[in-house]
């Protein structure tokens, strides 16, 4: 990373630091600068035109040499935090961005969606960008800005893919959007080996806008170092995508169509719910839940628990009790923080008012089982009756999966209230934890028990291929990573076996990866050609798969949405229509209605 100068912060040493980057300002900086941070840091190179990690290094190391203390005391989100607060404000007072560095890993988590946050070295990265992700940034200045220099890597094994270059301004369902252009990324021979690369606006814009980064076509699009804003004009590759969606009669699976679109918010839907024949519930991603009542957005839902915002964890699955209209109960899975580190967590309580009340804890994991990691939390729940089964996923170490003294990569089995059944298949077996269910699986994201036939249905994250639909059962093992039909990011084999004996195999598995997300049995009577057929949704093909079944055998599969936007849920709502929850890149709801 560039090093730059900057002039000292503060001379002044307190004993304890105040909790928001205005008042740790206030104590630690203003005693030396001017009250006003633009005032003094408009100048500064590095606040200015450096990387706002240099800026949090400087404010916890110090600069000696030049009489600045080290705050090493503030943690690094605070110094984060003090950093961003010191940035926006010099910019606050330039009037313009030009020339000022973002860091890629610096975008707004609770609008963004489908990324990863690596490191190599010094330098973090943003990875795992396929079709549908979208990086956002608030508040950027687009005047006089003619192009964005920025630096990725793109290694072997992915053909050269494209993103989209999208500015968004005003609220969700209301705003304007404007298409500033495309651009295919290359090889630069390997997934961290960083190269520079320009893509020209097609249009000037002036002012503040929301700027995302929208990957099209496929995976592997690239890995994120930063970009510049640049006033030096540059071309792109044309502009083929608007991003909006269509008012078409759609012709699949033996059924005419339209997409309704029932909401909208500023941020990613994770997981949908109906209460009722007018209720909707709907959780978003940064920590939000959302109530929809006769097509008014109530909300968001206060007094839920804070959710651990880093890489996939977030606020994640919601369902009622099978016996809500009795008892009132709703559950929410969601990535619990402790200090820096997170595990997938069930709660239940109930929403009066506006507010979430009565809460309990339903599952939360032994303390030495929340990790640094951002990956692999799972979160997906469903009710048979009064059992609650639920995944986690292996959070990024393949040889959990294969470990019964720990949750992770496993399918678990409890009562609705948190209690242990004692006919678990792995109750008895001495180390082994009480909860599992199943065991060796990747990150599975979508589960569903289907009442009618008693078969408990999954969808699971294959590394690059392999994405698998399952059947669980009772104290099987599913393989991963010892059978895959994936291999890894880098083209290295995970396992030499996609079939083994002793292991389950998939009901069906797709090579590459369409990104699989959530299912539903259809029952409805609205599109009977589809009734008793699984309803999959995918992430990276942005697709809605119509796949049909035979006592539990796969013997059809069609494609009913094609292109859509990433869907991350799809429900069978009150009036028997399927609902689907996807980003493109705003949160929308849109239930599928016949013609």
């Amino acid at each position: 990373m560039k090093k730059l100068a900057l002039a000292a912060l503060c001379a002044l040493t307190l004993p304890a630091f105040a909790s928001t980057p205005a008042d740790q300002y206030a104590e630690l900086c203003a005693g030396c600068h001017t009250p006003d941070p633009g005032t003094f840091f408009r100048s500064s190179v590095v606040v200015t035109q450096g990387n706002e990690s240099e800026v949090v290094r400087v404010i916890r190391e110090g600069r000696p040499a030049r009489g600045m203390p080290a705050f090493g005391a503030l943690v690094q989100s605070e110094a984060r935090a003090l950093a961003t607060s010191l940035t926006s404000a010099a910019y606050a007072r330039t009037g313009s961005m030009i020339g000022r560095r973002i860091e890629a890993e610096n975008l707004r988590q609770d609008r963004s969606a489908g990324f990863g946050i690596n490191s190599d070295g010094e330098t973090k990265f943003l990875q795992f960008i396929d079709r549908g992700s979208h990086l956002c940034y608030d508040d950027i200045d687009l005047t006089g800005v003619r192009s964005l220099e920025y630096r990725y890597a793109k290694g072997e094994g992915e053909p050269p893919r494209r993103f989209a270059l999208v500015a968004f301004q005003g609220d969700f369902g209301s705003g304007q959007r404007f298409a500033l252009g495309e651009k295919t990324t290359e090889l630069t021979g390997g997934w961290t080996t960083f190269r520079d690369q320009r893509i020209g606006l097609a249009r000037q814009l002036t002012g503040r806008y929301r700027l995302c980064i929208i990957g099209m076509g496929g995976g592997g699009v690239f890995n994120l170092d930063h970009f510049t804003l640049s006033d030096v004009p540059g071309g792109n590759d044309g502009i083929t995508q608007s991003f909006d969606m269509r008012d078409e009669v759609f012709n699949a699976g033996g059924h005419s169509f339209r997409l309704e679109k029932v909401a909208e918010i500023d941020g990613e839907f994770w997981s949908l719910e109906f209460l009722d024949a007018q209720t909707l519930l709907a959780t978003q991603k940064g920590g939000s839940l959302w109530m929809f009542r006769r097509g008014q957005r109530i909300g968001p839902i206060a007094g839920i628990p804070q959710v651990h915002l880093v890489g996939q964890g977030g606020l994640f699955h919601v369902r009622a009790h099978p016996d809500y209209s009795r008892n009132g109960w709703i559950y929410l899975s969601f990535a619990e923080p402790s200090g820096a580190n997170g595990m997938m967590t069930i709660v239940r309580g109930r929403i009066r008012e506006a507010r979430w009340v009565d809460s309990q804890v339903i599952y939360r994991a032994a303390p030495k089982f929340f990790t640094d990691s951002g990956a692999h939390f799972g979160g997906r729940f469903t009710f048979d009756e009064d059992y609650l089964f639920f995944s986690i996923g292996e959070r990024g170490t393949q040889e959990n999966a294969q470990d019964l003294t720990n949750p992770f990569g496993k399918i678990h089995r409890i009562f609705a209230d948190g209690r242990v059944p004692p006919d678990n298949p792995f109750a008895a077996v001495p180390g082994a934890l009480p909860t599992l269910w199943s065991l060796g699986h990747r990150n599975p994201q979508g589960l569903m028990f289907d009442k009618r036939s008693r078969t408990l249905w999954s969808t699971e994250h294959g590394p690059k291929g392999g994405d698998e639909l399952n059947v669980i059962q009772r104290g099987r093992n599913y393989g991963w990573p010892l059978v895959t039909h994936g291999i890894n990011y880098d083209g290295s084999p995970v396992s030499a076996d996609s079939e083994r004996e002793g292991f389950e195999s998939p009901r069906a598995h797709w090579n590459p990866s369409p990104g699989l997300s959530n299912l539903v049995v259809y029952d409805g009577r609205a599109f009977p050609l589809w009734r008793h057929h699984l309803l999959v949704a995918t992430l990276a093909n942005q697709q809605l798969k119509l796949i049909r079944v035979k006592d539990t055998r796969v013997v059809g599969e069609e494609l009913l949405l094609n292109g859509v936007g990433r869907i991350r849920d799809v429900v069978q709502g009150p009036d028997g229509l399927p609902y689907i929850a996807l980003n493109l890149p705003n949160g929308r709801i849109y239930r599928l209605a016949p013609r």
